[in-house]
């Protein structure tokens, strides 16, 4: 695995080193698992954009069409 470096402030290198003792994980697999976390939050988020966008492009009907349609459906069953 590829390492990078970069800088944190004292007081955020402090905080971060006292919460992966306390998840008993180093401070790297630490950083490595939130940055991780982060990017599959911002994934789910640009995808839930999306599917919101393609129900709002879809065709769906009026909510009258929806309840008739469900309707039909109920009677079937009986």
């Amino acid at each position: 695995m590829p390492a990078v470096s970069f800088y944190l402030p004292e007081d955020v290198l402090k905080a971060i080193r006292t919460e992966a003792r306390t998840r008993k994980m180093s401070v790297s697999r630490f950083i490595r698992t939130a940055v991780e976390a982060q990017l599959d939050t911002e994934n789910r988020k640009r995808a839930k954009v999306e599917f919101v966008r393609s129900l709002c492009a879809a065709d769906l009907g009026t909510w009258e069409d929806a309840h008739r349609e469900r309707t039909e459906e109920s009677d079937d069953r009986g």
